[in-house]
């Protein structure tokens, strides 16, 4: 199906649906000793599920299928429709459909619109949602019309002031046409090996990976191809499009990259191509499972680089991250003479890493 969106209308997301805000709780004071909950948080990535922790006495989650927004932060206007139930950290809203019409996959349409208007008219100038996801946040929608193409007008003006439905039908057309098909794990989060992190170590991010710079390409300047142009973007993990550029161009993949505003890492597994300040993390023992745990370790580094500071190489080769570490069969650390790592001769635990990764819920679709 073809996205025609000249003859959408628009429409105030408090018409749409009843906006209250989540629970505001802090994941660093919840407890994990039998975690069954989900914890959404201001997070673009896993649905916006940050982790899971312990059901709360007396406070019951929000139900499955409502949607969740992320009102302020990196990822200002996260939104996801949740598929179990969950609770929420600090400055998310939780958003309750009006119609029964709204299913999941019209929330899954809608939610896209979410992000998209978000990151054009909020994200870009600086401003967070909290004082608009409630009165004057807007999306575009395809309507209803009458069998003689006129728009359906409906009297009591319910969903906008000019009487326009949104087509329900056409918005959950669209998102089953794209084959959508949940994905499905058999890994159990009984399986996932512990986090100890009071046995992790302290490394120098320019002494574990080398650290480089990338071929600057401009990408109004290039046709379009099949080729990912990574850029400066914290989001779709990097990649801003796809580009035909000339091969002294093209990075190879297997590595992280970091944009220096943009501040945050992603794995890139094939080759691509880069805006400007775009760096690159290798290491003789990365694979995309290794890079996804260092990858979540890096972007923990984000707070450092608030208020419009940029990630610059410089800066981030002097970064210290915390990572498990190799240990001898009487559990004392590893010790490696050559000091390869760390000037105190500790190793990263590359293998636990992976393991990690693939003992997750879903590490098994990776």
């Amino acid at each position: 199906m073809k996205l025609n969106i000249d003859d959408w209308k628009e429409f105030y997301l408090k018409n749409l649906y009843k906006i209250v805000m989540g629970n505001k709780f802090d994941k660093n004071k919840m407890t994990e000793d039998d975690p069954s909950v989900n914890f959404v948080s201001r997070v673009s990535y896993n649905n916006g599920v940050d982790t899971k922790v312990d059901y709360v006495e007396d406070v019951d989650p929000f139900d499955a299928g409502l949607v969740t927004v992320a009102l302020g932060g990196s990822y200002l206007g996260s939104c996801f429709v949740q598929e179990e139930p969950f609770y929420t950290g600090q400055n998310v809203a939780v958003l309750k459909s009006v119609s029964d019409q709204m299913t999941f996959g019209v929330n899954i349409f809608i939610s896209g619109l979410v992000r998209y208007e978000s990151k054009m008219k909020y994200y870009a100038f600086g401003r967070e949602l909290n004082t608009h996801i409630n009165r004057d946040f807007s999306i575009k929608l395809p309507i209803q019309h009458n069998d003689d193409g006129t728009p359906l007008i409906d009297d009591s003006n319910k969903y906008s002031d000019e009487g326009y439905v949104p087509d329900w039908k056409w918005m959950e057309n669209y998102i089953e046409s794209l084959h959508y098909k949940p994905l499905i794990t058999h890994n159990k989060s009984g399986q996932v090996p512990n986090l100890d992190v009071n046995k992790w170590e302290e490394f120098i991010v320019g002494k574990v990976f080398e650290c480089s710079t990338t071929a600057l390409s401009i990408k109004d300047e290039l046709d379009e191809g099949d080729i990912p142009f990574i850029s400066r973007t914290a989001e779709n993990n990097g990649c801003d499009g796809y580009v035909n550029v000339s091969c002294e161009k093209i990075t190879k993949g297997n590595c992280i990259t970091i944009g220096a505003e943009g501040i945050y890492s992603f794995y890139q597994e094939d080759r691509f191509a880069t805006g400007n300040k775009v760096y690159t993390l290798r290491c003789s023992l990365m694979n995309k499972y290794v890079a996804l745990f260092l990858c979540s370790i890096l972007n923990l580094e984000d707070y450092r680089y608030s208020y419009g500071r940029a990630r610059v190489k410089s800066k981030l080769e002097k970064e210290i991250i915390k990572l498990p570490i190799q240990r001898n069969l009487d559990g004392t650390p590893y010790i490696d003479d050559t000091k390869k790592y760390s000037d105190e001769g500790y190793v990263p635990d590359w293998k636990f890493m992976e393991n990690y990764i693939k003992a997750l819920p879903y590490g098994d679709r990776v």
